[in-house]
């Protein structure tokens, strides 16, 4: 756990992110319903960021639904029913892999996705530790998919300072990762984004 909460620790420092935890309850339900405990880092990552969203980007799925973020179990649930009324071509659109199940313990859960379609999932095997889960990510179907063996928060971390991260970085020369938690407003002009992301500016 410890090298994991080192990518949390990155994540904080890159974003400039200094305002105190708020709660973490509710992990408990969720992974009593889909009967297999969640990578440790990716709960305390949601603990210690209050609901919002990377660089008005990338959204974490929570527990709850409050603060108009999320939920994981909400979601899971909608993709699963929407999956089951349509025909084969609907689950063809997670091929190779399968939705989770928790009667086989493995599949596809998403933990996240961003403003442009794109989801990022773990590929869930209840026979092996959940930090061990690889990552698997893609932009809005029909684009490929792309695996990375790496914790989430590591990848979390890539996204938001590595330009090498293989299509998926946000990282930019002349910005600075930002986090903008649910009770700011999305800005409006121009200057108010470049505030935001100025390398010698605050959150």
């Amino acid at each position: 756990m410890n090298d994991q909460l080192t990518w949390i620790d990155r994540i904080i420092d890159a974003t400039g992110w200094h305002h105190e935890p708020e709660g973490g309850a509710g992990w408990g339900q969720v992974e009593a319903e889909l009967g297999v405990a969640l990578p440790g880092d990716f709960k305390e990552l949601c603990r210690r960021l209050v609901p919002g969203t990377f660089m008005a980007h990338l959204d974490l799925l929570r527990p709850t639904a409050d603060h108009n973020s999320t939920s994981l179990l909400g979601w899971w649930n909608s993709i699963r029913h929407w999956v089951s009324e349509h025909d084969d071509s609907a689950a063809g659109l997670y091929a190779p892999y399968e939705l989770y199940e928790p009667d086989t313990g493995s599949g596809l859960i998403e933990w996240g996705h961003d403003s442009a379609g794109g989801g990022y999932y773990w590929l869930t095997d209840r026979s092996m530790e959940p930090e061990r889960w690889p990552v698997l990510a893609r932009h809005d179907p029909p684009h490929p998919w792309h695996r990375f063996d790496m914790s989430t928060t590591e990848f979390v971390y890539r996204m938001l300072a590595d330009p090498e991260l293989k299509s998926f970085s946000m990282a930019t020369p002349t910005w600075r990762p930002f986090y903008l938690p649910y009770w700011q407003p999305l800005p409006t002009t121009p200057e108010e984004w470049n505030a935001l992301g100025d390398p010698n500016g605050e959150n």
